[in-house]
């Protein structure tokens, strides 16, 4: 069974990111083919700093390695150097119709958040991730919670495509991990833990006084 997903080099990696998806990768790789990438173009779809991106590719490398994906096991690359992802996205983007895109969540959230300063590329961002996916007729894809509806999505599109142009796609299924597929921030446990609140965020490289100190100082409930 071929595995494929990926993470956004938006900066230091969390432990909702690890428990999201980086563990599973470690577990699947013993008995599965994985693919395992660096999504670079997804990370340019909100506001970000240029001059910080190769730091922070090289950063999810380190991560990934650190974590426990083995490259003689698993194959790890960046998004952006194999063009056929942006030629599949476009090709997809042809299939797909502007309402379900309106309706991701992620959509949302982002405008609400980077209110006048995002651009079309995180409406097309479930395209370009349906691509990741198709292009390497992964059959299995493990995410968070957050990422699961893209996943659904990345299904309806595969479907229309092959009844469309006959059968090309696989139907990939979302794996979510049994506990941890949706961590909350520390400072508000109704919004999802995200790198672009750092202080609700829990870094997996963050040293033990600053994890002490976050945690002391979280929103807890009455209990």
């Amino acid at each position: 069974m071929r595995v494929f997903s990926g993470i956004q080099p938006t900066g230091a990696i969390h432990i909702g990111n690890y428990l999201g998806a980086i563990k599973q990768f470690i577990e699947l790789q013993e008995t599965k083919e994985c693919i395992f990438s660096i999504v670079d173009l997804h990370a340019i779809t909100i506001p970000y700093k240029p001059q910080e991106l190769q730091k922070n590719i090289l950063e999810a490398a380190i991560c990934y390695l650190a974590a426990g994906i083995d490259p003689e096991k698993s194959i790890i690359f960046i998004q952006s150097q194999v063009p056929e992802h942006t030629e599949l996205a476009w090709l997809l983007g042809t299939v797909c119709p502007v309402g379900d895109l309106l309706r991701m969540t992620q959509y949302k959230e982002k405008s609400k958040q980077f209110k006048g300063k995002v651009g079309a590329g995180i409406l097309n961002y479930p395209i370009l991730m349906a691509a990741d996916i198709l292009l390497y007729k992964a059959e299995l894809v493990p995410v968070g919670a957050d990422q699961q509806q893209h996943v659904e999505l990345t299904r309806t599109i595969a479907r229309k495509f092959n009844k469309t142009f006959g059968q090309t796609f696989h139907i990939p299924q979302a794996k979510l991990p049994s506990r941890g597929a949706k961590i909350m921030a520390l400072n508000n446990p109704k919004k999802k833990m995200s790198k672009s609140q750092p202080t609700g965020c829990l870094f997996i490289f963050d040293e033990p006084e600053e994890i002490e100190r976050k945690i002391s100082t979280a929103v807890t409930d009455s209990g």
